[in-house]
């Protein structure tokens, strides 16, 4: 039985998010490169399952005026 176009892009889909969920490590641009797509789609697969990841940029408060030493 032939596989529908459908059937197909979310079979990769499906491929995509789990590359996403088992390799934490690897970045979206690795995982894109892997698979020959865009970031921005691995990161729409990634929100469309719904395992986004974590932000970890610098949080408020992180980076503080520095004190002035007295001489």
């Amino acid at each position: 039985m032939a596989k529908t176009f459908e059937q197909i892009i979310t079979q990769f889909r499906i491929q995509v998010r789990d590359k996403i969920v088992s390799r934490p490590e690897m970045s979206y641009a690795q995982i894109a490169k892997q698979f020959g797509i865009s970031e921005v789609t691995v990161h729409n697969i990634a929100v469309e399952f719904g395992v986004g990841r974590v932000k970890t940029g610098p949080k408020p408060g992180w980076l503080k005026k520095a004190v002035k030493a007295v001489v």
